[in-house]
């Protein structure tokens, strides 16, 4: 089978999940925000800035529809993490868990007004707890990042460091080499992670008013985060190759 042949089966299996089109949709809301940011700032047409903003109203609509029932997964996925190894990153887990569940579920209200489904006198309020929520998971992802981080420094210091005993065994090298370079890998995907976490963050605290922020600026920081969260998936559907 061919390299192309290959790519393509793979795209199509990526693109067969759920979370793989709401990727690519992600990264086309923030592609178009950037641009309609960019249009307003230097003058562009009003034809043109009202097709863009048509353009993103009608993604974010799609995809806050297609997350309907989400808050279920992350309840889910909060009751299954009861079980685990109790440190703070489990902590983290089950923090980011329910307040995406809170988050999703005010979003998921959001969607019935701005659809027409059922409208909301509070809306207001309604999206400024979704954000509120998001920011709090936001900040759960970046605690459990950083503490998996300081994991993974300390073991690598521990295989960098080994006696010179230890060293003079050639399987002991092997294994040595082959762990250190499983955990510099790691290391290299949580520093991403913790990139697309801050990437996020600038979200909600620009829509919150705690710090305001160019929207040219949250078009690029949207479409890194999305772009970032696409690999990830697309990893995790193929494999690295």
């Amino acid at each position: 089978m061919s390299d192309k042949t290959v790519l393509i089966n793979q795209f199509f299996k990526y693109i067969n999940t759920t979370t793989g089109r709401d990727k690519i949709n992600r990264t086309l809301q923030h592609t178009f925000k950037f641009l309609l940011a960019y249009n307003i700032k230097y003058n562009g047409k009003e034809e043109t800035i009202a097709w863009i903003r048509n353009v993103i109203k009608n993604i974010q609509l799609s995809r806050k529809f297609v997350r309907i029932g989400k808050p279920l997964e992350h309840l889910n996925t909060f009751y299954k993490s009861l079980t685990l190894k109790d440190d703070f990153s489990k902590y983290c887990v089950l923090g980011r868990n329910l307040a995406y569940t809170i988050y999703l579920t005010f979003d998921m209200m959001v969607w019935f007004h701005k659809s027409g489904v059922k409208k909301s006198e509070n809306i207001k309020n309604i999206s400024k707890n979704s954000q509120r929520f998001w920011l709090i998971g936001i900040i759960f992802g970046i605690m459990n990042e950083l503490f998996k981080l300081r994991k993974t420094n300390e073991k690598i210091f521990a295989i960098t460091n080994v006696k010179s005993i230890d060293e003079e065994k050639p399987e002991e090298k092997k294994r040595n080499a082959d762990d250190l370079k499983k955990l510099l890998d790691k290391k290299r995907n949580h520093y991403l992670t913790l990139t697309q976490h801050f990437c996020d963050f600038v979200h909600p605290i620009s829509g919150l008013g705690f710090c305001r922020i160019d929207p040219l600026y949250l078009g690029l920081f949207g479409i890194t985060s999305s772009v970032l969260g696409a690999r990830a998936q697309w990893i995790k559907v193929n494999g690295k190759k």
